[in-house]
């Protein structure tokens, strides 16, 4: 009978404790072959266990508490570490199979992972885990960017990324190998591609290889996730400004598709909106869908397509005698953005890979401004582009590519020329109104040569070289590129790097309406110095100095509109601390220095830069209290942005129809500074669980301590008073989630 209750006892405390708990019975697959993966080290990051599969590729871990948990998968003889985030629910036990695209680690080890190689200089990544936890962003992952040293923004409603001192005209987006010209919805409300989608995104600051640089100074190269984790899985967004979803699944074994899209719904309860001087007869809408499938043909090629699109559309009507005559009526503002690709990616050898690509994007315009402004343009570009890489030995690597562009492009419409940068004087309502309609073909003609080369044990180099044709200025540019690379001891990387970056001017300089066909393109030479020490197997530190010399800058001109007669430079330093601990703890502390400065004509002095912020410091981290809970917080200070003061005002007739007006008298271009900006951002998430279903909810809190950042100033009529216009106040922001 003692027996007997004894074991009775024994089940009953195991059922309750099983009750409270859940396991895990997974298998590890090779992706291609579909064959178990032997061997295979399996570690459970939140409990820090860890076993390897057996002879079936099986694992199992018991008597796991409910909740969320991260599965690192390490293949024998390869440094690929594979992530998968998993849900144990109390009573249950779960047994997923888990692919490990061992087929694909090889086709990136040949181009970017292989340690053996060179690495590229001044590249900066964002992982997929650490865009959606990043607090003030929304999980919103182009947004998420200004928190890496080097780059900013210029305000809280802002998306263009400034980058070692360059404007946003100087950077080059890609999304999976398609050129992207419209990375943000009404220039910087949201990026214009779901952070769903997104698997990481590179940074490339300066000084990057030959294998990038089109019209460039700074590349952010985007990639999207290239497989699934379920043969259907489906996620969705609801926050204040948009609802977005994501559906995904696998193509047999050997396959994936993915389909995501979102829009803003305000329009959609608000209709119009009138005030004093008129009226908002459509209210910002936005939208934007990304396709995506890829196979793999055999051992030896993969294949996928992309697709996806953007679009923005606003309206509104003044009226009033308050309102100029030029501006008076109906103004209407439409843009868009299309953009996709099939690629074919091949190990034609053991040695010799190849990525072939063919591309299409469009960008569209529509605006219409009062009576006196309208613009459409209608501008798709067509690239085929080849590159081949070729590995000599295992340290020695050549890397080649070719590049063949079609830019044909309308615009028609009545418009003035742009204003320059930095020049305040610049009032449309008294420029030349010009009637546009022109029909342009430009054709790019870009090839690069590189070679990596592993000297010795503790030295590396990389030499390449670069050359572009476009026939708007009739010019073939020859830009060298290298970088040395130099092992120190106690885990420490040292790098140098060089390169000469040539930049065709924006297709609007080159009009012959409104700018200057015969305009050439500008040169900058980039050195670079970078150190990088280990300290320990989480945290990492990395430092950086680098100057630009910038020559051939179009400026604005009196007597031929536009001409290549700028000069300048850009110097600074960046320091980079970052700690990660799985998926538990991540953050970072940076602080850059920077100084961007221009010489518009000859003679004149230097100026600060519009796009010069001289200190610009970081602190930002998330954490996982228990497997549902996170916090994060994010703080950044930054110098004020330069600015041009207002002195007085003088009277003048108005050329339009005779009347006095008041026209401001400017000081010096950017003679004086805005005061400084810093902002506190806290977030916090929960998750939870519901049979197949995972709901999520998170709660951000932007400038959580009301700190009154300057935007601008308003000034009165006589411009003898004027008022501060803000940055953003204190704003709480929610989101919810819901994945199955």
């Amino acid at each position: 009978m003692k027996t007997f209750f004894c074991l009775l006892m024994f089940f009953w405390v195991s059922t309750v404790a099983f009750s409270q708990t859940g396991a895990i019975e997974g298998t590890v697959y090779d992706s291609g072959t579909r064959e178990p993966l032997v061997g295979a080290e399996v570690l459970v990051v939140e409990t820090d266990t860890r076993l390897k599969t057996d002879e079936n590729g099986k694992f199992v871990f018991n008597a796991i508490p409910a909740g969320t948990y991260t599965l690192i998968i390490t293949v024998p003889d390869t440094e690929l570490l594979q992530r998968t985030s998993i849900v144990v629910a109390a009573g249950e036990t779960l047994k997923p199979e888990i692919s490990v695209e061992t087929e694909q680690y090889r086709l990136e080890e040949v181009e970017v992972i292989d340690e053996r190689a060179p690495k590229t200089v001044s590249k900066k990544s964002i992982q997929s885990e650490e865009i959606t936890r990043l607090p003030g962003t929304g999980g919103d992952a182009l947004r998420a960017l200004p928190a890496i040293p080097g780059i900013g923004v210029a305000n809280d409603f802002s998306g263009a990324l400034y980058i070692r001192g360059g404007s946003d005209e100087d950077n080059l987006y890609y999304f999976d190998r398609v050129p992207v010209g419209y990375p943000y919805h009404f220039g910087g409300l949201v990026s214009s591609l779901s952070s769903e989608i997104i698997d990481r995104i590179d940074v490339y600051a300066g000084g990057y290889g030959a294998e990038y640089g089109v019209d460039s100074q700074a590349v952010i190269d985007i990639y999207s996730q290239d497989s699934s984790p379920a043969d259907l899985r489906g996620k969705f967004n609801l926050n204040l400004l948009y609802s977005e979803g994501l559906l995904q699944g696998k193509i047999g074994e050997k396959g994936f598709w993915y389909a995501a899209g979102r829009r803003s719904y305000i329009d959609l309860f608000i209709g119009s909106l009138s005030f004093n001087t008129g009226a908002i007869t459509a209210f910002p809408r936005f939208w934007d869908y990304q396709l995506k499938a890829g196979y793999d043909l055999g051992e030896k090629h993969q294949f996928f397509f992309n697709l996806f699109a953007s679009g923005d559309r606003f309206a509104l009507k003044l009226d009033g005698e308050n309102v100029d005559e030029d501006f008076r009526g109906n103004s209407s503002f439409e843009s868009g953005f299309e953009g996709g690709g099939i690629h074919l990616r091949s190990f034609l050898t053991e040695r010799l890979t190849s990525y072939l690509s063919l591309t299409r994007s469009k960008f569209l315009f529509d605006v219409n401004f009062g009576p006196a402004f309208e613009l459409e343009i209608d501008a798709p570009s067509y690239v085929l582009r080849e590159d081949l890489t070729y590995e000599l030995t295992p340290k020695h690597r050549l890397e080649s590519g070719l590049i063949l562009g079609l830019e044909p492009g309308q615009v028609n419409g009545t418009f003035a020329r742009i204003p320059d940068e930095g020049e305040v004087d610049y009032d449309i309502r008294f420029e030349e109104k010009v009637a546009v309609d022109e029909y342009v073909r430009g054709q790019r003609i870009e090839g690069y040569l590189q070679d990596r080369y592993a000297m010795l044990p503790f030295l590396s180099v990389v030499f390449g070289l670069r050359f572009d044709y476009f026939n708007r200025t009739d010019e073939l540019s020859i830009q060298p590129r290298g970088s040395l690379l130099v092992e120190l001891p106690n885990n420490s990387e040292l790098q140098f790097a060089y390169g000469i970056y040539n930049q065709t001017p924006i297709p609007a300089l080159l009009s012959s309406s409104v700018g200057n066909p015969a305009l050439k393109s500008s040169r900058a030479s980039h050195y670079i110095l970078e150190l990088k020490r280990q300290l320990s197997q989480a945290t990492e530190i990395k430092m950086a100095a680098y100057y630009k010399d910038f020559a051939g800058l179009v400026t604005a001109d009196e007597e031929a509109t536009y001409l290549n007669q700028g000069v300048g430079y850009a110097q600074g330093t960046e320091i980079f601390l970052r700690h990660q601990s799985g998926d538990r703890l991540f953050g970072w502390i940076s602080y850059a220095y920077a100084l961007s400065r221009r010489r518009d004509r000859a003679g004149e002095p230097y100026r600060p830069y519009s796009f010069d912020q001289t200190h610009v410091a970081t602190f930002a981290a998330s954490y996982n209290l228990t497997p549902t809970w996170e916090f994060g917080a994010k703080w950044q200070y930054r110098t004020g942005n330069p600015y041009t003061p207002v002195e007085g005002a003088t009277i003048q007739f108005d050329p339009r129809n005779g009347k006095p007006i008041y026209v401001p008298i400017y000081a010096e271009t950017n003679s004086d500074r805005l005061p400084p900006y810093h902002r506190l951002d806290l977030r916090v998430s929960k998750t939870f669980q519901f049979g197949g279903w995972k709901l999520g909810a998170f709660l951000e809190l932007l400038n959580a301590y009301s700190r009154q950042n300057l935007l601008d100033f308003s000034y009165n009529d006589d411009y003898t008073e004027r008022d501060d216009v803000n940055q953003l106040p204190i704003l709480p922001y929610l989101g919810i989630t819901a994945e199955f």
